[in-house]
């Protein structure tokens, strides 16, 4: 299929930092890496568009390279059948509805109409296709037509172990070629029909010279603005008043806890409370960073436990700001600042911000702090 290979440029001095960081994209329901963290800002945009346009051309809809052919052992023939819109649609469909039901026949197409999108490239396609059931296996492939030198359709070229068993050109019938593999014939019977040009273009090209004139800072800057425009947050309400609510961490098994060893922890309808076995060792302290009175705040809230370790969780980090403006938060902090994830909020039941979460005897103990404005005239 189609392929393509960019390698990784120099590193930016940022990525130790951006490295360091990862733990807030691990806290982003568990979501890998973003690509445009990765060394060459060129590479994430460039995969990102030949892997957009590879999935186009492996649309559900057209049953694009079913699993049946994909497994189909690499010493199996395939009967790979080159094709454009040049053919005129009625030749285009009587091939469709030949190659239906044939697990070892691939269409190609070399790319879209010049001018045509995807989109309309397979509407173009699906039209063909009413009611041919089973659908046929259809991909863009240009690397196929360069690899073995296509020029003009219809041609079929039977594959095998990378290399050419038998091609013959003018010809649209399988079945005739078919006949002619079963005869024993191979390698290059020449040309028995009609020849066309080759309407659409080779979209392997225009993925190269779109690459070709794109803005590595530019294309950087979009990435980084989309990753936090996209990013959910979980925002809280501010407090309006100090209040401290008491967590039981406290449960009962619903059946049986065996440990791996066989051995039983804890019988189905008895109650545990973590907490009696093993000590929370975490003061986490969440706020809105987008508040700088907030900010100024969680600097002056203290955690009780003084061995217990600090996490600052952010509701919300400034989008415009981006990784600068979490870079400046962690240098005032002078601590690293994750994101507040669901499952977090809900186990502790946070309610309003600022507020500090530690253990206090064998309870959780959430502290609300109301936030003192400036007065007027002050600065914020």
């Amino acid at each position: 299929m189609l392929a393509i290979l960019w390698a990784p440029g120099a590193s930016h001095a940022e990525e130790d930092w951006l490295t360091r960081s990862q733990a807030i994209l691990d806290r982003l329901k568990e979501q890998p890496r973003p690509a445009w963290l990765n060394s060459n800002p060129h590479q994430a945009e460039a995969n990102l568009q030949a892997l957009d346009i590879v999935n186009a051309s492996k649309s559900k809809a057209l049953a694009a390279m079913p699993d049946g052919l994909e497994a189909r052992p690499k010493d199996k023939p395939v009967r790979v059948m080159f094709l454009s819109f040049s053919l005129g649609n009625s030749a285009i469909k009587g091939i469709f509805q030949e190659a239906s039901g044939q697990d070892d026949v691939l269409l190609v197409f070399r790319g879209p109409k010049p001018g045509q999108k995807l989109p309309g490239f397979f509407a173009e396609l699906k039209a063909l296709l009413k009611d041919i059931d089973p659908l046929p296996n259809i991909v863009i492939d240009p690397t196929r037509f360069q690899n073995w030198k296509v020029t003009t359709v219809p041609e079929i070229v039977v594959e095998a172990q990378g290399r050419v068993l038998i091609r013959v050109k003018g010809v649209t019938s399988l079945d005739w070629l078919k006949s002619r593999q079963n005869a024993g014939r191979q390698g290059d019977l020449g040309r028995f029909g009609e020849v066309y040009d080759i309407a659409e273009i080779n979209l392997l090209e225009a993925i190269k010279s779109r690459l070709a004139t794109l803005d590595g800072p530019r294309l950087k800057q979009q990435a980084i603005a989309r990753f936090w425009q996209k990013r959910p947050f979980e925002a809280l309400p501010e407090s309006r008043e100090d209040r401290d609510r008491t967590i039981d961490l406290t449960v009962t098994a619903p059946r049986d806890l065996i440990a791996p060893n066989g051995n039983l922890i804890i019988r189905a309808g008895h109650t545990v409370n973590p907490l009696d076995q093993m000590a929370f060792g975490l003061c986490l302290i969440v706020f809105d960073a987008t508040q700088k009175a907030q900010l100024d705040a969680v600097k002056q809230l203290p955690c009780r436990d003084k061995n217990a370790r600090v996490l600052y969780l952010a509701t919300q980090l400034s989008r415009e700001e981006g990784w600068e403006g979490l870079k400046n938060l962690e240098t005032t902090l002078d601590a690293p600042v994750y994101l507040l994830t669901p499952d977090v909020r809900q186990r502790f039941q946070l309610q309003h911000v600022p507020a500090v979460v530690e253990q206090a005897g064998n309870r959780i103990v959430v502290r609300e702090r109301k936030v003192l404005k400036p007065a007027a005239g002050e600065q914020s």
